[in-house]
């Protein structure tokens, strides 16, 4: 009868505004009843002060659900993987042994690596990339909900090509990032919010000359200037319980962040970011907790046709935890890519 009455004043305590931290959760509270045995129905007082929670925090981050999202690096549909697409007639192809890993998380982000389109010119770059629009049911498949078009290849085909990416990506209900057909839209964060929590995503790359950069009447990519890029991450953190920073740069090959990614990161998580991912580098490099952020320097290739190095022929994934905007783990996935290019995760 003591815990009876115990519960009852808690109840009622709680019911009053107060909150306690008993180091237990309620399920745990649950299961030592029932090791106790103890003989009343605890399951009615267990409801009652549940309910009386509910109502009067329904909005707390002690009841948010656990939120599961999947990053990954450099997914380019083009050259030699789109062969091999064309010749299996499938365009799922490249994600088989990886769609179920990332359909069964929340959210699966990764950064595409150049157009989806039939239109535009070739820009003369010396690796010029552009996938069949029909590639887009192979990133459906696998199971992204957000990516970044905020890269060096997105302008290999022009830019009717760069809007081509974005507005199928968006008909197919994945959110594209980083790149538009004016500055609103190139500039504008994709809100998700999946379990009662809502992502901003933002992408940016500073691998471009500032001429590239969307205007008001102009395709192009997102303004990566610092002091703009801080602006955009103030107003997503306002509105958002976490905020994603991808950015495209560094030198290609290179194992080590250079100075520069460094400054960048670290003055992007001091705005707000809790998450910057990285990409371009197609090899992995560090990954840092600073602050309250985490930096993935480079996570390297997903889904890539460069077959002259194992480091390039695989890559790094992580696996992010996060209840009511907080990060509550953090899991880096060693994965490696075959030799048809599909990622795969080894026994």
């Amino acid at each position: 009868m003591k815990l009876k009455r115990f519960l009852d004043v808690l109840a009622g305590m709680v019911t009053a505004g107060a909150v306690f931290y008993f180091g237990w959760s309620l399920a745990g509270f649950s299961l030592d009843l029932q090791e106790a045995s103890l003989n009343f129905e605890h399951s009615v007082l267990q409801a009652r002060l549940l309910g009386n929670i509910t109502d009067n925090f329904s909005n707390q981050r002690f009841f948010k659900k656990e939120l599961n999202l999947v990053l990954v690096g450099d997914v380019m549909l083009s050259r030699e993987v789109r062969k091999r697409i064309e010749k299996n007639k499938d365009p799922n192809f490249p994600f088989l042994k990886m769609a179920d890993y990332l359909n069964a998380a929340d959210i699966a982000f990764g950064n595409l690596e150049g157009p989806m389109s039939n239109r535009g010119k070739n820009q003369g770059s010396v690796y010029s990339f552009r996938a069949d629009p029909k590639a887009i049911e192979g990133l459906k498949f696998a199971g992204f909900n957000v990516m970044s078009i905020a890269n060096n290849h997105i302008f290999d085909w022009g830019k009717a090509a760069l809007v081509d990416t974005k507005n199928i990506l968006e008909v197919k209900g994945i959110r594209a990032v980083g790149s538009g057909k004016n500055y609103e839209e190139a500039n504008n964060p994709a809100m998700l919010e999946v379990k009662g929590q809502k992502v901003a995503f933002l992408a940016y790359t500073n691998l471009y000359p500032k001429s590239l950069m969307a205007s008001e009447n102009s395709a192009g990519v997102s303004d990566f200037s610092l002091d703009e890029v801080k602006k955009k991450i103030s107003e997503a953190k306002a509105q958002a319980d976490l905020v994603v920073v991808s950015w495209h740069w560094g030198e290609e090959y290179k194992t080590k962040a250079d100075d520069l990614q460094r400054k960048i990161a670290h003055e992007i998580v001091e705005a707000g970011a809790d998450l910057v991912v990285g990409s371009h580098p197609h090899v992995p490099e560090e990954i840092e907790h600073y602050k309250k952020g985490w930096i993935f320097y480079s996570l390297g290739n997903f889904v890539f046709d460069q077959n002259f190095s194992d480091e390039t022929m695989g890559g790094l994934l992580v696996e992010v935890k996060v209840r009511g905007g907080e990060i509550k783990e953090v899991k880096p996935v060693r994965f490696k890519i075959n030799q048809d290019f599909q990622p795969y995760l080894e026994d």
